[in-house]
């Protein structure tokens, strides 16, 4: 990924934000994690979302992965 929804170049600070998102998402979603682990895991991504979509960088709902 390397525009935003617009088409706007990603800077830096936003691919790297992207990256952070989709690797904790990626976490979250393990099948092996214990219910608190993975609690955990939804409550840390909750604020990375909410930078992603305010920044216009992606446009998913989290309750899609059970947050």
């Amino acid at each position: 990924m390397t525009t935003d929804l617009l088409g706007n170049e990603l800077t830096a600070a936003e691919t790297e934000l992207v990256r952070l998102y989709d690797e904790l998402k990626a976490f979250a979603a393990r099948e092996d994690l214990g219910p608190s682990t993975r609690a955990a895991a939804l409550a840390a991504l909750a604020p990375l979302a909410v930078g992603v979509t305010d920044l216009g960088l992606r446009l998913e709902h989290l309750t899609d992965i059970g947050a």
